[in-house]
């Protein structure tokens, strides 16, 4: 009797892994974007190369968009893969380009051709006009401030967002548009008045923690973000990573300057230049302070005009010790941050080192005899602003006091 044979076991396919429904639908567009280019068209060199991030980003993606690829016997499907050979640098995503490659080349897609040893792969270079921007206006002391960001998009295209944050940190204006090369020329004049100076340009991955921190304060509130925030923080995953904090942290060595307890000696000197010469503290979280400052003023008994000055001096510290809770502090502290950031792009390090010192100060409760001579300034000059002359008329003198309008537009 002869043996039975057992029946070899047949190879599993491999598992694919599947795709999240957000990132499904970023595929399908993708796709959509593909049969849509023309091969031999001027657009489709810019297209081939904004697939650079996409597949850097994440291999399962880049593994379904090349398997995705390979199943389209189409002219355009088979130059995009032959473009991702020069791209992909991961082991397991070049393998599926050249088995999408050799699938399409069964099918009689690809021509074969001759090539030297010596002939080198080149990729398509980025045009200068093609690159990923982005810029932040100068924040006002409530924390009211803009955020501009611009992506290349299929063809000569762009997406762009435009936003504009309040004083709580969340948008009074957000907009993600896809746009023209004249289209960015004409957001960046709205939003800036055409005036120069009052958007500088930031790192990529500081504009992308900047729309991340907006997440978080819409998170911690309980809202819902507008609508095109995800798409477009998507897209921005594809060109950066996330980074762990603002930049000036990179930029700033910050154990240095935290030590160095003359920056913060000479922090007041920042009031009087821009950004900081528009800041106040609100009226109302100051009026009494001002009131008790009146009243000083306004007293009958007759004291030295030292004593009256030494008071109100008093008043002045104590102030900034009761008013910068610990919320207010941190919410301060990141408004320098952004502030010494943009103070450093510009080219001014050493105002860039003393708001920076006074950020890393703002860790730390504030006392009443402090060495933050910004924070204890801007006190001074948020009461000066409520009580008039009063201070002036006890001190005997007309001190001169710098004013402006804040360079950020915002609507009211």
């Amino acid at each position: 009797m002869s043996k039975g044979r057992v029946p070899r076991k047949k190879k599993k396919k491999p598992e694919h892994p599947t795709l999240s429904e957000v990132d499904q639908a970023q595929l399908e567009m993708l796709l959509d974007r593909v049969a849509a280019q023309d091969p031999e068209g001027e657009s489709f060199a810019q297209f081939l190369e904004s697939l650079k991030p996409l597949l850097q980003r994440s291999l399962t993606f880049g593994l379904a968009f090349v398997r995705a690829l390979g199943s389209s016997a189409s002219p355009t499907s088979v130059k995009t893969l032959q473009a991702l050979e020069g791209i992909a640098a991961q082991k397991p995503l070049r393998r599926a380009v050249k088995t999408a490659l050799y699938r399409l080349s069964r099918q009689g897609l690809i021509q074969e051709e001759k090539k030297t040893a010596s002939e080198a792969k080149v990729l398509v270079p980025r045009p200068e006009d093609r690159q990923a921007e982005a810029w932040a206006s100068w924040p006002e002391s409530q924390g009211e401030r803009g955020i501009i960001l611009k992506l290349p998009d299929a063809g000569r295209g762009y997406l762009m967002v435009i936003g504009v944050l309040n004083s709580e940190g969340v948008f009074h204006e957000f907009e993600a548009v896809q746009t023209t090369r004249k289209g960015v020329r004409a957001l960046i004049e709205q939003m800036t008045g055409g005036v120069s100076g009052r958007i500088i340009e930031i790192p990529l991955d500081h504009f992308r923690f900047l729309y991340e921190e907006v997440a978080d304060t819409y998170q911690r509130q309980n809202i819902e973000l507008p609508s095109g925030y995800d798409v477009m923080l998507k897209q921005l995953g594809f060109w950066v990573e996330k980074p762990s904090g603002p930049h000036i942290y990179n930029l700033l060595a910050e154990k240095e300057i935290g030590e160095n307890i003359l920056l913060l000696r000479s922090s007041d000197g920042l009031l009087e230049v821009e950004p900081f010469l528009s800041w106040r503290l609100p009226e109302e979280l100051v009026s009494a302070f001002a009131a008790r400052i009146k009243e000083i003023s306004e007293s009958r008994l007759v004291i030295s005009q030292s004593s009256q000055l030494e008071r109100v001096e008093q008043i002045y510290r104590e102030a900034a010790t009761e008013l910068f809770t610990a919320e207010r502090r941190e919410r301060y502290r990141r408004l320098l941050e952004e502030a010494a950031l943009l103070l450093y792009l510009e080219g001014r390090e050493q105002e860039a080192k003393r708001a920076f010192a006074v950020a890393l100060d703002l860790n730390n409760e504030i006392g009443l005899f402090t060495e933050n001579n910004f924070i204890l300034g801007l006190v001074k000059r948020s009461i000066s602003a409520v009580v008039g002359s009063a201070i002036e008329d006890m001190a005997g003198e007309t001190p001169r006091e710098k004013t402006t309008e804040s360079g950020l537009i915002i609507p009211r």
